[in-house]
């Protein structure tokens, strides 16, 4: 499995700077906007999360699920 990360708005790779129609641009800022399972804060730009299979496929903060992962195996 392996983190990835959203650019930000107005980025070589990230969505238009400004509201559009383009569906990729639509599809990162959700995910941008999105809420953290474990913590409840929004996913964000330029922070790395998984997809976690174990909570729907929902973007999860990397460093909350590997916190999590370390404290299960205390």
């Amino acid at each position: 499995m392996a983190a990835g990360s959203i650019p930000r708005p107005g980025t070589k790779y990230g969505p238009c700077p400004k509201a559009c129609d383009h569906i990729d641009c639509k599809q990162s800022r959700d995910m941008a906007f999105a809420e953290c399972p474990i913590c409840g804060k929004a996913i964000g730009y330029e922070v790395y999360f998984y997809l976690d299979s174990k909570n729907s496929g929902k973007p999860t903060h990397a460093v909350c699920l590997e916190a999590k992962i370390e404290k299960e195996m205390d």
